[in-house]
This record gives C-alpha cells, structure tokens and sequence, in this order.
C-alpha cells in the first residue's frame, strides 16, 4: 500500500531549527548564543534540512496511518520526491499492511478430541522405566550380549585414510539401542573385556554426512569393558529418591498416577489445539506480509545460533534462513488469524485460568509459590502466560462451531500414536 503525501511547513520547520541552533551552537569568533542566523543556515543547512524533513515525515506517516485506520506490517519505506528549501515537501510511503483473514471459524470442521485414563499397567510400566534410568553396570568377564553396555575405543578409516567423528575414547554403547550403526553394533557382539578387533559397514546411502555415504569403512576396536545390566530394587530408599517420603508402594503409585493423569491432559490440549490450528489453516488462502515473515524467520535463525552456541559450536556457524522460511510463515500466518478472531470476538485472558495455568505449571517444582511468584512479578513473563490462556480460550470458542467427535483412547496410543501406514501394496 502506498500514501503520497505533500507537506506545506517544511520552510517553517526549517526557520524554527536554525533559531534554535543559533542560540546554542558555539562557533570560533562568536559568543555562545551570538552567532548570526545567516552563519548558522550556512554551515548546517544541508542537516538541519535533513532533520526537519525526517520529523515532518514520520509525524505525518503515523498521522495518515492512524487516520485511515490501517494496520501496518513493518516499517514503511520512504522515497522523498521533493526535499528543497521554500518548496512544498513531497514523499511516497509504500507499506505491508495486514491482511484481510477470510475465514475466522471452524464451523462444521470435523475435529477429533481425546479423552485418556491411566490405568495401572501403565503405572507399571512407569515404574519400569524409572528403574531402567537408575540401572547399575556391573562389569562381567562374559561375552557381550544385546542389552550389555560396552566401553570401547575405535579408529575408523575410509579409504585408508580416518575422517571426522570416526575416532573416539571410552564410548559406550548398549547393544540394541541403535546409538551407533546396526551393522556396527552387530559385529559387537560376543566380544570381551579386552578383545580388540575390527568392524567393517558400509554407511547408508542416506548417510547425513554427503562426503560418508555410501563409503566402506573400517574401525579397529579396543573393548575396556563389557557390563551387565541390574535394575535397582523398589524399596524405600528407591520410592523416597523420587520425592515420595511416605516411602510405601502405594504412595508411590498414587504419585506417578497423578504425574500420568497431568500429562495426558497436558497432551489431549496439545493435540486439540493443533487439530483446530490446522483446521484454521486448511483453506484459509491470504497473502502473508514478507516482513514479518522475515522477522520470524531472523528470529529462528538468532534461536537457532544460540542453541548451537549452547552445544560448543562456534559464534559464526553458519546458518540458512531459508530452511526456517516455511515453518516462520505458518507461525505468522497461524498469528494473524489468532490476532483476527482475538480482536473480532474480544477474547481476554481470564484471571482465574492465568492463576490456573501457572498453578499447573508450577506444580513440578520443589517450590511452586516461589515459581509462580517469579512469574506474576515480570510484566513479560505473564503475558507470555496470558497469551497461552487466550489461545485456550481461543480454541474452546473455535469448538463450539465445530463437528466435535469425543474419542477414548489409551496412554500408550495417547503418548506414541502409530504413523498410519500409507503404502499400497
């Protein structure tokens, strides 16, 4: 979108300037606040022009912009046609607006809500995992079997020659858990504390490193150690490790049941909130301004550096916007609906569910009231809770439009719902 626009009190703007100047600036010859107006407009014209041109364009961009009721997306970009002294100013502002969003229901969209109980086999099953994170190796002189832990020492070479991240020193490796290659790990197997031998694979052809893929290689292997696993005991002292004082069983069961029936519901909002965001999407076509595309995807870039900074990596790793450029736009594009329906059906954060929210968000911690404190005391910090609750609110108002099917399901299904198999044979 564009304003042209022509302003008359560019000169008078100029005059006021320079009267100012002259009873500030200090000149070699001329006392403080003596300076002649004439010497004054001769040595800082060309910037005092430049000044009161710049003022008059912004105040008269926002003025425009506020009296056309138009949203703006990103700043605009100015091209001054006339800039001259005892002339009229003249400039073109050419602007991103937002975009008319053609369609803020759901209505009669078919959306699939969960419903999940944990049950006491997946209590259980908890239990189990827990114990399996807590396992202790216990070195054996026997030959290593799937489920063993070794430690080992390999040299890889392609070609004769060793490559980048194919050496490494007392790595473990618990067969059966795919860490390194399955052709690696295979020829593993049956070997000892002390054995030395030599792998040889192929790399897949998908291999991620390019340079890699597809290559035969050879690792020669040093085996320090070879260690069998043992679970620890469900006792007392296992239960209270957890947090768990009481210590009993029960209490322990009763515990991660309550940590079981938080996640499902955590998950069922998740899933919901993305099945009516998807239904938002699904042939809601609008033109997405580029600038913000562009700032969300400088943001991911920044997160992205960070992170990598975070992992060791160097400052100036570099980094291809392009590959955040489709997941930026489907942020921005999911952002301008939600801002539309938030404005249009005036939704607001409601105390009682941002007090909820950071309740529930809380409770994992040794001191709930200390987090929420935190939280209520940084005006930023909140609202990023407020607007959680808004888009909660959001999605609640999209389902009653919606063709709404209840569906019971099991935490297993819940938590690792199967991939639907789309082959034909």
């Amino acid at each position: 979108m564009q304003f042209k626009k022509i302003l008359a009190d560019l000169d008078q703007n100029i005059q006021s300037r320079l009267s100012t100047l002259a009873k500030t600036v200090k000149l070699p010859g001329f006392r403080p606040g003596k300076v002649p107006l004439k010497v004054v407009e001769a040595r800082y014209s060309e910037q005092v022009l430049h000044e009161a041109a710049e003022e008059l364009i912004s105040s008269s961009y926002h003025d425009a912009v506020v009296q056309e009721s138009v949203e703006t997306a990103g700043p605009p970009s100015i091209e001054p046609k006339t800039m001259t002294r005892g002339e009229d100013l003249e400039y073109v502002a050419t602007f991103e607006v937002f975009p008319q969003i053609p369609r803020t229901d759901i209505a009669g969209t078919s959306i699939v809500r969960k419903s999940c109980q944990p049950e006491e086999g997946d209590v259980t099953r908890t239990i189990e995992t827990l114990r399996k994170r807590r396992t202790i190796w216990e070195a054996d002189e026997s030959a290593a079997k799937e489920g063993d832990r070794l430690l080992i020492d390999f040299k890889g070479t392609v070609n004769g020659e060793p490559f980048e991240g194919g050496e490494a020193e007392n790595y473990p490796v618990i067969l059966g858990e795919n860490t390194l290659l399955p052709e690696f790990e295979e020829q593993l197997t049956d070997l000892k504390t002390g054995d030395q031998g030599t792998v040889d694979l192929t790399f897949p052809e998908d291999y991620p490193n390019e340079e890699l893929a597809g290559q035969p290689a050879k690792f020669s292997v040093d085996v320090r150690e070879v260690a069998k696993p043992k679970l620890p005991e469900i006792d007392e002292d296992f239960i209270k490790s957890f947090g768990v004082e009481e210590g009993t069983d029960q209490a322990f069961r009763n515990q991660i049941l309550e940590n079981l029936e938080k996640e499902c519901s955590q998950k069922i909002r998740r899933d919901t909130h993305e099945a009516v965001m998807e239904a938002l999407l699904l042939g809601n076509d609008f033109e997405v301004p580029e600038a913000l595309i562009r700032e969300e995807t400088e943001r991911a870039v920044m997160a992205a550096r960070a992170q990598m900074q975070q992992q060791g990596l160097p400052a100036d790793t570099p980094v291809d916007p392009e590959q955040f450029r489709n997941s930026a736009e489907r942020r921005v594009r999911l952002g301008l609906v939600m801002h539309t329906i938030v404005k249009q059906r005036e939704i607001k954060p409601d105390d009682n569910a941002v007090r909820q929210r950071l309740e529930d968000m809380a409770s994992s911690y040794d001191d709930p009231q200390q987090f929420i404190k935190w939280y209520s005391e940084d005006r930023s910090r909140l609202s990023q809770v407020e607007a959680a609750v808004v888009e909660d609110h959001v999605v609640e108002a999209l389902l009653t439009d919606a063709d709404v099917t209840d569906s019971e399901v099991s935490f297993e299904d819940l938590m690792n719902p199967t991939v639907p198999d789309t082959t034909q044979s």
